[in-house]
């Protein structure tokens, strides 16, 4: 069997599939006539209702896909995606240019769901990096207090536990020798001359040796050549200056030594997560090395200095360390759920559509007799956790889209009304039909035979900035990243589990071998918050222990990669795949290293539905 010309794609299909895409087929032409009102539409048009069929600028009917809406073409013939006949575009009755009105049938086939705009206090969860570090005031400094010569090093590695007493190594001093015998002389004396019985023996404890070193000496009589160097604490020897017979002077520092039954915690915070941090906040962290294990501590410090180049402020917990579990450097993941002060108009995050500084709500009208939703351009406030605040544009109670946003998006668009993508409803700018978004289609190497449109669903993925003082160096290790991401998508593609989970692992490993704190200049801040959505998403999928959560963290892990993707650049050439059917028909994205659709959404089902959005180099 071949698909129609106009694909210009060939591939067998076994018996099984073939009952696959029949299914997909009538599924289609039950969604389409459920969508456009039940309809009776005729190959030259017409049906029984008064709607006002679509017209491109040649004054042509326009036809659409009933399963893909965004495919607009200038006369009757199949889907280039699906291979479905196509329909006529006509509209629904226009109330005005910021609403539409949908049947309860289209409604339930989209899955569209509805919550109330909520008041109260938002809360957010904030992902701080960080690291364990020496609590500094648990440091002591072992010094040469006198000009000699080390001999027999006892602690010779550095990491030695020690105890308060242990002998570190010996030291010769001709001036602790003259010093030993100015103590006996002063010993001899003690009763005619009690001060110099005691100025001698406060040289020794200046020197910061310990009662019973002063007491054997007096005890033996004699003056001793070398004498022992002390632990002064319990610890872990962190620096070791010396060597036996190395010469050293006065103020040299032998060894560092660092008690780490309790140490710091510190984490860098993001200029725009300050407002919603305190000191006394509780903040959870997780280890690489143990990341089941949960630990907490209480912010007890935010440094008073700005970090211009990270554009982070230090924050700093201290944390018992009795087991020693915790080592000093190891690399940490933070987490504070903090409170803003007051209350605030909150809607769930996936109910608000943005592009760019241009936001979208779509409001369910709960007054009107048949389902009514009107598009809201509001005012975003942040995030706080899975809601975003809504400075303006959305009263308390009422209804917003928070599932099948992107599908009454793209009938929105269908209808030349506003939407996220169309600023000029009723212009006739969306009616325009296989214009491909304004795409050079030559020039991104896509063979306009091919029938693949750019689809203003593509917005599901934010806009992004574009940064030209990317260094090299950068970019090697984000392609090698990307590269990881691909080859993780490919597994999941075969349900080869074990590789996608290796793959992604890489992928986080390719991310921390770039750092946080990876670029400079214009794109040092975007990169920070691409960083953290990247790493979280990707350590969702690890942890997904189902095919929905991990086909939700890899679609959110896909927009963002695709944005950071386009902010930085790869060396290279990706292709932006979407596929409107996935989630629902709410959509979703991939990247891609090959031009051929291999749909990762539907592997098994649909393999080869989804387009091209962009080529990407």
């Amino acid at each position: 069997m071949k698909f129609n010309k106009q694909t210009n794609t060939r591939m067998n299909i076994t018996k099984s599939q073939y009952l696959t895409y029949a299914s997909v087929l009538i599924a289609g032409v039950i969604l389409g006539w459920l969508f456009f009102g039940g309809s009776e539409t005729t190959q030259n048009g017409h049906d029984d209702h008064s709607h006002e069929q679509v017209v491109n600028e040649s004054g042509e009917q326009v036809w659409t896909c009933s399963m893909h809406p965004s495919v607009r073409e200038d006369g009757p013939g199949s889907c280039p995606i699906c291979g479905m006949d196509l329909i006529p575009v006509s509209t629904d009755e226009r109330v005005d240019d910021y609403s539409m009105v949908m049947t309860e049938a289209s409604i339930q086939l989209a899955n569209i769901q509805t919550a109330p705009a909520v008041r109260r206090q938002p809360v957010r969860e904030i992902y701080l990096p960080g690291r364990v570090e020496v609590d500094e005031r648990r440091v002591s400094y072992v010094t040469a207090h006198f000009e000699g010569r080390i001999r027999d090093v006892k602690i010779d590695f550095t990491g030695a536990p020690i105890r308060k007493g242990d002998v570190m190594a010996t030291i010769y001093s001709p001036e602790l020798v003259s010093a030993q015998r100015e103590l006996l002389q002063a010993v001899e004396t003690r009763e005619r001359n009690p001060e110099l019985y005691n100025a001698a023996v406060r040289k020794f404890s200046l020197w910061e040796f310990t009662d019973e070193q002063i007491q054997a000496i007096i005890d033996r009589g004699t003056v001793q050549t070398y004498m022992e160097i002390l632990s002064p604490v319990n610890g872990f020897v962190m620096k070791r200056n010396v060597v036996d017979e190395q010469h050293v002077m006065e103020g040299t520092v032998i060894y560092e030594v660092a008690n780490l039954d309790q140490l710091w915690v510190t984490l860098d915070a993001y200029e725009q997560d300050l407002p919603w941090i305190s000191e006394g906040d509780d903040v959870l962290f997780q280890t690489r090395s143990n990341p089941d294990q949960n630990y907490s501590a209480s912010i007890d410090f935010i440094d008073p200095a700005f970090n211009n180049e990270k554009r982070t402020i230090r924050l700093r917990a201290d944390v018992e360390n009795g087991n020693h579990s915790l080592k000093p450097n190891m690399l940490v993941h933070g987490t504070v759920h903090a409170k803003m002060d007051g209350e605030k108009i909150l809607v769930p995050a996936s109910a608000v559509l943005w592009t760019g500084p241009r936001s979208i709500v779509y409001v369910k009208d709960a007054s009107a007799e048949i389902p009514r939703f009107e598009a809201r351009e509001v005012d975003l406030g942040v995030r706080a956790g899975d809601h975003y605040i809504i400075e303006n544009g959305i009263d308390e109670g009422e209804d917003v889209v928070f599932n099948g946003t992107f599908r009454i998006d793209s009938e929105f668009q269908l209808a030349d009304r506003f939407s996220m993508m169309n600023r000029t409803p009723g212009s006739g700018a969306a009616q325009a039909g296989h214009q491909h978004g304004g795409m050079d289609m030559a020039r991104n190497g896509i063979d306009d035979a091919d029938q693949i449109n750019y689809q203003n669903e593509a917005a599901s993925v934010p806009a992004a900035e574009q940064f030209n003082d990317v260094p090299n160096d950068f970019r090697e290790l984000f392609t090698k990243a990307v590269s990881y991401y691909i080859e993780g998508k490919d597994a999941l593609l075969e349900s080869d589990l074990s590789s996608a989970q290796s793959a992604y692992e890489s992928f986080i490993s390719s991310l921390e071998e770039i750092g946080v704190h990876g670029l400079s200049g214009d794109g040092h801040v975007a990169w920070m918050e691409s960083y953290e959505a990247l790493v979280t998403h990707a350590s969702g999928m690890l942890s997904a222990d189902d095919r929905e959560a991990r086909a939700n963290s890899f679609r959110s892990l896909s927009e963002e990669l695709i944005r950071a993707v386009k902010m930085f650049g790869i060396d290279g050439v990706v292709y932006h795949q979407y596929c409107p059917m996935a989630f629902g028909n709410e959509g979703a994205s991939w990247l891609s290293s090959n031009q051929q659709i291999q749909n990762p959404y539907f592997p098994e089902t649909m393999p080869r539905c989804g387009e091209v959005i962009e080529r990407i180099e």
